[in-house]
């Protein structure tokens, strides 16, 4: 329980994180502490979360290849650490949330931090003409993308929630539906992308008939009034100011020319890029930054956990898996997208969340099993 409190408590203290931090506050490093106590928690205490943490041993290898990579290149080291970060960060949030004796807890905890910051940037917006302003620009956080994990979440305690307590299942769908609105409300054509996405994904995996009809009328809607939904994409969605998609596209080349330079091990974590006259060491874009610090070495090391990870998740209990998949594609595609995965609160968020939600799948299909059983005709004849 000790381990639940810890992670919980650390997530909750997001909500006075800054967005994008100047240095090491008290706060950040006390996040930074529980964090790693909740995971070290979480590894001493459960078995399975001991065993999750083997999985990632392609990770470790990866991190120590691209740092000595980058540092030998003349990389600054304390960019290279903070390069690490994440990925140490995300291990850390799995084997806590994995780990947990209350994973519910840790996944409400969550829950509640996305909704309250989803509120507050609906709460602060003069006003809701997303031509004009969007809940961005009036709530810096909500740009994260951690709405999306707050969706997945509520959908999942709804489906958690026996029939029997309507009230409690009816407040998981308002506080869905209110977090939706907060990130059409962000304008951010990411976000909203991972949403359309995910949300698809859950319908069809739900009901595949329902899905496909879905689908199809929707392309029929958008053929027949395309000039319509074109001129509102300009209008709200910036479709056609190539602006920011221009500077994204230089981002993304720099780092294939570098990766090109050197396809094996990449540039190695530190290693900087002059964009638009500034040095960055991120991009808006996962798939080019991996390439351009691991290279092709690295990247396929950082893809080879994910393989079980996906396995588990498919292994859950059939009413429960269209959610899980399609908030996993909603999340992943939006941080591919965008440069939230280098956010120190959001990394060990999406840990947490993935080791927390496998850990209820266990408890889940241990249930199931269980009514199965008492279910089962017994032998009258008293034979094994």
């Amino acid at each position: 329980m000790f381990t639940a409190l810890l992670a919980a408590a650390a997530m909750l203290l997001t909500l006075a994180l800054p967005t994008f931090p100047d240095g090491l506050s008290p706060a950040i490093v006390a996040f930074l502490g529980m964090v790693g106590l909740a995971g070290i928690g979480g590894g001493l205490r459960s078995h399975a979360a001991r065993a999750q943490l083997v999985f990632f041993l392609p990770w470790l290898v990866a991190l120590l290849v691209a740092f000595f990579v980058g540092v030998l290149r003349g990389a600054p080291m304390m960019q290279a650490m903070e390069d690490a970060l994440p990925y140490v960060l995300f291990v850390l949030g799995l084997t806590a949330g994995r780990g947990a004796g209350a994973p519910r807890l840790i996944l409400a905890a969550i829950f509640g931090v996305a909704l309250f910051d989803g509120l507050v940037s609906l709460w602060r917006m003069p006003s809701f003409d997303l031509s004009v302003v969007r809940s961005t620009y009036t709530s810096h956080k909500v740009i994260a993308g951690h709405l999306l994990i707050g969706i997945t979440i509520a959908s999942l305690l709804r489906l958690l929630t026996p029939p029997a307590r309507s009230l409690r299942r009816r407040f998981f769908a308002v506080a869905g539906a209110l977090l939706v609105v907060a990130v059409i409300a962000t304008v951010s054509r990411g976000m909203l992308l991972g949403l359309s996405v995910g949300l698809v994904a859950a319908v069809y995996l739900r009901r595949p008939v329902g899905g496909l009809s879905l689908s199809l009328f929707a392309a029929l809607v958008g053929a027949v009034f395309a000039g319509t939904f074109w001129e509102l994409g300009e209008q709200y969605l910036r479709l056609g100011s190539s602006a920011t998609v221009d500077g994204r596209v230089r981002e993304i080349n720099l780092c294939l020319e570098v990766f090109l330079q050197r396809p094996a091990l990449g540039a190695g974590l530190g290693d900087e890029i002059l964009v638009d006259g500034f040095y960055v060491s991120y991009v808006h874009n996962l798939v080019a930054y991996h390439l351009w610090k691991f290279g092709m070495f690295g990247s396929a090391l950082l893809t080879i956990p994910f393989v079980p990870l996906v396995r588990q998740a498919l292994r859950a209990p059939p009413h429960l898996r269209p959610t899980i998949v399609g908030g996993a594609l909603s999340i992943g595609l939006y941080l591919v997208t965008a440069a939230s995965y280098k956010s120190y609160f959001l990394v060990p968020m999406i840990g947490l969340s993935v080791g927390a939600v496998l850990s209820m799948l266990v408890s889940e299909r241990e249930r199931t099993q269980g009514r199965a059983r008492s279910l089962e005709p017994s032998d009258p004849s008293g034979s094994p």
